[in-house]
């Protein structure tokens, strides 16, 4: 069909038909609030590359989610930023972690909340890399045992969507398993899909204080200029399991 037959603008001439016939909306309830949950009490400091956003402690992260909740945002994702830090990110996976106990308060606190929990290593370890260093380089398939570890520790707090960012080939798979055979099966997963070796993660690291101590995460971060393998790295991780991405 073909002008003047069609006219585009008999349904662009109206507001309520353009509201009617709209294809992509955003509303709060499409909004995910971060916070960065560290150890100890009474901390609340200003990430200066993300104004407004905030390093706290326990307590405080529960006081601004009431807030958060009461402004009709639906759900919050949680970083961690640990006690210490160790080549192996043992912290991660604690049962009264940073991450853990701020599952738990949230849940007590605010339970109509969801709570996502960020699933990586790098602000775990002390070499800022999201995984086990072996040969100079994140050895894949013995971080995906840890990162199994540290979605089933949130799971046990009482998260309500694990989100590995990590970018090891086959961590949803393995996760998903891991949740599974534990008794998790409804637990959902967020993956972070397509993930870029990209220059806009800098307020982020300083966030979670996450830099790597050496090199680049190129090995396992994908490269910007790469259309295609997005695509297919979306569509392994739905493969593998993932419910949302």
């Amino acid at each position: 069909m073909f002008y003047p037959t069609y006219r585009g603008r008999r349904i662009r001439g109206r507001e309520v038909f353009r509201r009617m016939v709209c294809e992509t909306s955003l509303s709060v309830n499409d909004l995910i609030y971060p916070m960065f949950a560290a150890f100890g009490s009474g901390i609340r400091k200003e990430i200066s590359s993300m104004p407004g956003i905030y390093q706290q402690s326990v307590e405080n992260i529960v006081e601004e989610a009431r807030e958060v909740y009461q402004l009709g945002i639906p759900a919050v994702i949680l970083f961690g930023i640990p006690e210490y830090k160790d080549a192996v990110g043992s912290s991660a996976c604690l049962e009264k972690g940073v991450v853990q106990e701020s599952i738990r308060a949230l849940k007590r606190d605010v339970p109509g909340l969801a709570v996502i929990t960020d699933v990586c290593m790098c602000e775990y370890t002390d070499h800022g890399h999201c995984g086990m260093i072996k040969d100079g380089d994140v050895d894949n398939d013995a971080t995906l045992e840890l990162l199994c570890k540290e979605a089933l520790s949130h799971a046990e707090a009482g998260a309500d969507m694990v989100a590995p960012s990590d970018m090891m080939d086959g961590r949803v798979r393995a996760i998903r398993e891991a949740l599974d055979v534990n008794g998790f099966t409804h637990l959902p997963i967020m993956s972070y899909a397509v993930k870029y070796a990209s220059g806009y993660y800098g307020p982020f690291r300083e966030a979670a204080e996450s830099a790597p101590q050496f090199g680049d995460r190129r090995s396992y971060q994908m490269d910007p200029a790469n259309r295609l393998e997005a695509i297919r790295e979306a569509a392994m991780d739905v493969e593998e399991g993932a419910d949302i991405l």
